[in-house]
């Protein structure tokens, strides 16, 4: 029977106890501290008494926030992860979608309109942990932890009426993505590993889980670094990475610094790339930058557990493609390519709608049947999912990807639904209709996203549109916000009355 992720962590705990586990700006954080903070968030947990069900963890991307994870999981709990820089509308809205066990804030102080949302709920924070007090690491009991099919963690993404969808990920969905970027990649002793993204992306799990369950040590960068270009490079230039995972846009900054080389960086071993495109202008450039370096494109939804497909980018690939392929199956997991409207699966060189079956599927969305039984299905009684994405599987095996079907998109590594925008848009006093249109470059990348709106702007757009960005910002994340806006007295019609986007489309952006 496979050790469940918190045995063989505590096995790690045990065998490399000294090693660092967590470093960030300031602090390094051992295997061993890591279990007795994981023990006492556990105790705590239990001694609360709290009742069945998944617990949100509200803080920031640090070593808190994940000490409180595993020890929510250690207590038999799923954790929910929710950012401190959310708008407070969005963190109600999963708050009221979760309908936690308990919330646990683990940054030192939250407003008031906070502690009032969170007065309802069993709530822990953390001067309610001794993290001084020193466990026994040898007698914990962890035959409550999460296991099998029990939901590990549950990840909130945009949802088209404007209410976030609970991805619900196993236990078993995230062993075996662990086990696959740990056996499949470059396998690296002692390694080093870039640790970036919010933990409410699910990006962050490429970071954390094959981080601790290899032995090796996860190199954090904060919101504030990452924000101030000057901090993050001097922070990078003075770090040992040798794997490092981010988006595409998020390399593209790091790609701007001259310092960013092979030279200045010569303990980079492999870059892996997921959450949008990576295109060929970008890969050529890091190749050229970093030549002895491995390159992965990676690809898949929250919905199929981080990712299911990788492909390393050679030259070959660089010289054969126009549009960069992302790659084959992992183990465990079939792609299918059907049809949206016949919903036939269609033989190799086929273009329709990319489904997902296997391992890496989802449980589905929490508390959301209706939801769910949209997106998750069966085919020959294995688990599978809709992406929404189009793409065919070429004479190589390659799977290529072109785009969505539906009016969602990547930005910045994002996932984000434009109806999730436009829903909030719309519920802005003096607006009364609007759609939200993602501008591409040439390399089919997202950059920007422009808001055409209809409504009373009392001909002052600027102060209109300021207006609209100060709204949208209590109710979105930022990541969310438009960078432009455009105003019209109507919009186009199809013939069966609704918004014609493609008429507006090319109206607005010429195309």
């Amino acid at each position: 029977m496979t050790k469940t992720i918190i045995a063989q962590l505590f096995t790690k705990i045990e065998t490399d106890g000294e090693v660092a586990a967590f470093i960030d700006k300031a602090n390094e954080y051992s295997y061993y501290q890591l279990g007795n903070d994981i023990v006492e968030v556990a105790q705590k947990i239990n001694q609360k008494e709290v009742k069945k069900g998944p617990i949100i963890v509200y803080g920031v991307n640090d070593y808190r926030a994940l000490s409180v994870f595993l020890g929510a999981n250690l207590s038999g709990h799923a954790y929910v992860p929710i950012d401190a820089h959310s708008p407070l509308e969005r963190v109600k809205l999963i708050v009221e979608a979760c309908e936690p066990a308990a919330i646990i804030i683990t940054i030192p102080e939250i407003d008031l309109a906070l502690k009032a949302l969170f007065e309802n709920y069993s709530t822990l924070s953390l001067h309610d942990f001794d993290f001084k007090k020193k466990h026994d690491l040898t007698t914990v009991d962890i035959s409550q932890a999460i296991s099998g099919t029990q939901i590990n963690y549950i990840i909130y993404t945009s949802g088209t009426t404007g209410v976030p969808k609970g991805v619900a990920v196993s236990h078993d969905n995230l062993l075996t993505f662990t086990d696959w970027m740990i056996n499949d990649f470059v396998p690296i002793n002692n390694n080093q590993i870039l640790s970036q993204a919010p933990f409410s992306f699910d990006l962050s799990i490429f970071s954390l889980y094959p981080s601790l369950l290899s032995g090796g040590t996860l190199v954090a960068l904060s919101r504030e670094e990452t924000l101030n270009f000057k901090v993050m490079f001097e922070r990078l230039n003075r770090s040992v990475i040798n794997t490092w995972i981010s988006t595409p846009s998020f390399i593209d900054i790091c790609l701007l610094d001259p310092s960013f080389t092979q030279e200045n960086h010569s303990a980079m071993q492999q870059f892996i790339f997921c959450g949008e495109e990576l295109t060929i202008n970008t890969a050529q450039k890091l190749r050229q930058k970093f030549p002895a370096a491995v390159i992965w494109n990676t690809y898949g939804p929250t919905e199929a557990t981080g990712a299911v497909t990788y492909t390393k980018i050679t030259d070959e690939i660089l010289k054969n493609y126009d549009r960069l392929p992302i790659g084959q199956a992992k183990s465990g997991v079939e792609i299918k390519i059907q049809d949206p409207e016949t919903k036939a699966f269609l033989p190799q060189g086929g273009r329709g709608e990319i489904v997902i079956t296997g391992n890496s599927v989802a449980l589905g969305y929490y508390k959301n049947p209706e939801k769910t039984a949209e997106a998750f299905f069966e085919v020959d009684g294995i688990s599978a999912y809709h992406t929404g994405d189009a793409g065919l599987i070429d004479e190589s095996g390659q799977l290529r990807y072109f785009g969505r079907l539906d009016f969602q998109v990547k930005f910045n590594g994002f996932r984000i639904e434009l109806q999730d925008i436009e829903a909030h848009l719309t519920a802005i006093e003096g607006v009364e209709k609007s759609i939200v249109l993602p501008d591409y470059t040439s390399d089919n990348k997202v950059r920007r996203l422009v808001a055409v709106v209809q409504g009373e702007t009392n001909a002052d757009e600027r102060a209109f549109t300021k207006y609209l960005k100060q709204s949208l910002s209590e109710r979105i994340m930022d990541y969310m916000m438009p960078s432009t806006f455009k105003y019209v007295d109507t919009f186009p019609l199809t013939q069966n009355g609704k918004i014609d986007r493609k008429a507006i489309t090319d109206i607005i952006l010429g195309k």
